[in-house]
């Protein structure tokens, strides 16, 4: 089953795809990708609990507080194989934490809390498109649906990998739901900007192409079809068997 990391890193370098697909071969962590599952796993932890307050308080920031901390420590030993030092990551901790307070003093100044519970991290899987995707927040107010993807990329660009996944959202919430959703938003929480675009049709055919397009291309299990377009860089995010393929 495809999903929009799959489909991006196939576009990406289709060797690595055939790594990481195909071959299955376990992906070296890194601090990124640690911090980005802590910061997703904070957020949505938040959301489920349903909590609802008409003002910021000390009480909703100890409960965020909590949820980070709690989930940072469970990535413990991922984080120190990264040999980063003790120093380094307590920045990178601290730089999460400010990531996760502006985001939770524009959600209290938006007013979501008046609106209707979030679904947090809702995985919907499509038989028959084969896709799959989980997305981090969907929001129904005043009849408006919007979904959100949180991000903690430096830049708050909107990259073709971003309008790859969102496109493949709406789309896989179009099948489950009956009808697209009104709005896909994208949470940049590191400069501390959400930008939002309304769905369009062309937007859920753009998903079908892709979709239809990275299935024909991947029928293959045969290596020689997965040319590298990265220069051998794609290895270096492996852990290769015996040292090599």
């Amino acid at each position: 089953m495809q999903s929009a990391t799959s489909i991006n890193m196939y576009h990406r370098c289709p060797r690595k795809y055939y790594l990481r697909y195909i071959l299955r071969l376990k992906q070296k962590p890194n601090i990124y990708l640690i911090r980005g599952s802590a910061v997703h796993e904070a957020i949505a932890g938040f959301h489920k609990l349903g909590m609802r307050s008409s003002h910021y308080s000390d009480k909703i920031k100890a409960v965020l507080d909590h949820l980070f901390n709690d989930v940072w420590l469970r990535h413990d030993n991922e984080l120190q194989q990264l040999g980063l030092g003790d120093a380094k990551i307590k920045q990178y901790y601290q730089e999460s934490w400010e990531m996760l307070l502006d985001w939770l003093k524009r959600y209290e100044r938006q007013g979501r809390r008046h609106s209707k519970k979030t679904s947090a991290e809702v995985k919907l899987f499509s038989k028959t498109y084969y896709v799959m995707g989980i997305i981090d927040a969907i929001q129904n107010h005043n009849g408006i649906t919007m979904i959100t993807d949180y991000k903690t990329s430096k830049k708050d660009d909107i990259t073709p990998d971003i309008k790859v996944q969102m496109a493949i959202y709406a789309l896989l919430y179009r099948e489950k739901f009956g009808a697209p959703p009104d709005i896909v938003a994208i949470d940049f929480l590191k400069t501390n900007r959400e930008r939002r675009f309304r769905v369009t049709r062309r937007f859920t055919e753009y998903a079908l192409e892709l979709i239809t397009d990275i299935h024909k291309k991947t029928v293959s299990t045969d290596e020689k079809d997965y040319p590298c377009t990265c220069g051998g860089w794609c290895e270096k995010d492996f852990i290769l068997k015996n040292g090599g393929r």
